[in-house]
């Protein structure tokens, strides 16, 4: 009688196996030789349908590694299960510290820009320049911006243009306040922007003028131009440079933190509307170096923000990445290529 009923137990254990095994045609793709994938049991997850379709999940769970895909479930062997573990947390521990590291550098690019900036305009970075042209900073000189620079100079004339004339159009959205750079160019027809939009000629820089554009860095030096003539939005400053001063040193200038944190203390109007005041920029001081000197400082500036803009980018990238790479560290784990599986330890199905 015992003998029958233990028989009987086996016959049920082995009718169960049998049943819970997912036939190779259905498996979700190929696991290590000793594991198996089985249908998801009544009691997993409170699941009342043992081949309920469910969302694909993993998770870790005292220690066990688990995987669901399409109401089936992958087992390994426990021994196999730790060591997976122990693989997938020593590697996304590495990662972590990776995206720890990668976040204070991209966190430093605006103290780094501001202590360089400041270095060029107190004549920092241009020491070897003045020893080769044997000059000090004395050579430097007090002035305002006004002295040397048109604000929004008088609009150039195009009576006797055709109104189907094609020029360039810039709104505030096609300036980068990333690189300080024209990104997304329009054209207009003369007819559409003659009127009511600042105009503005090759070399001109333009100052975003109003919050929070002003406080983002939206400045940019005009380049080439449609039919030589350019419009764009009236929130701009145009700033035309004199023969004392050269467009790329007042562009860094206006793009320094510095000098932006004292446009924003200097705005006026309404909330969500204020608005830097023309005379904040009439009237602001500087040092001005020789011509020579200020491309010397601006081509120094522009090697090494290039440089750290393409850092920035791919930093930032990778930190985009973490999460990619990440799942494809628990895919390879799923799939037991990770290195960790051992062929003749304990058998899942003998499990």
């Amino acid at each position: 009688m015992a003998g029958s009923k233990k028989a009987s137990k086996e016959l049920k254990l082995e009718e169960k196996l049998k049943r819970a095994l997912v036939p190779a045609e259905e498996q979700p793709y190929e696991v290590p030789g000793n594991w198996r994938w089985i249908y998801l049991l009544d009691s997993f997850e409170n699941q009342t349908d043992s081949r309920k379709k469910v969302l694909r999940k993993t998770y870790l769970k005292k220690g066990k590694l688990a995987v669901v895909d399409q109401g089936k479930e992958l087992v390994s062997g426990y021994t196999e299960q730790q060591r997976i573990v122990g693989c997938i947390e020593n590697l996304f521990a590495k990662l972590d510290e990776a995206k720890e590291k990668i976040q204070t550098a991209v966190e430093g690019f605006d103290l780094r820009k501001s202590a360089i900036l400041s270095k060029a305009f107190t004549g920092g970075l241009t020491q070897r320049f003045r020893n080769q042209h044997g000059i000090g900073t004395d050579s430097w000189e007090d002035v305002v911006l006004s002295d040397v620079c048109e604000i929004n100079p008088h609009k150039i004339n195009t009576k006797n243009l055709p109104d189907d004339l094609e020029v360039s159009f810039y709104p505030m959205s096609a300036l980068s306040e990333v690189n300080g750079e024209i990104v997304k160019p329009k054209i207009r027809l003369l007819k559409e922007v003659r009127s009511g939009f600042m105009n503005f000629s090759k070399g001109d820089v333009v100052f975003a003028k109003i919050t929070p554009c002003m406080e983002n860095g939206k400045s940019a030096v005009i380049g080439d131009l449609v039919n030589q003539i350019g419009y764009g939005s009236t929130e701009f400053y145009v700033l035309r440079c004199g023969e004392r001063l050269y467009n790329r040193y007042l562009y860094h200038l206006v793009r320094a933190r510095c000098f932006r944190d004292e446009a924003k203390a200097a705005m006026n109007g309404s909330a969500g509307q204020q608005r830097v005041p023309k005379r904040f920029l009439e009237t602001y001081p500087l040092r001005l170096p020789s011509i020579s000197e200020q491309k010397a400082i601006s081509k120094i500036l522009d090697e090494i923000f290039a440089k750290e803009i393409k850092i920035k980018d791919i930093s930032n990238h990778l930190l985009s990445q973490i999460g990619v790479i990440k799942k494809s560290i628990l895919i390879y784990a799923f799939k037991g290529k990770l290195g960790t599986n051992r062929k003749n330890e304990e058998n899942a199905l003998e499990m």
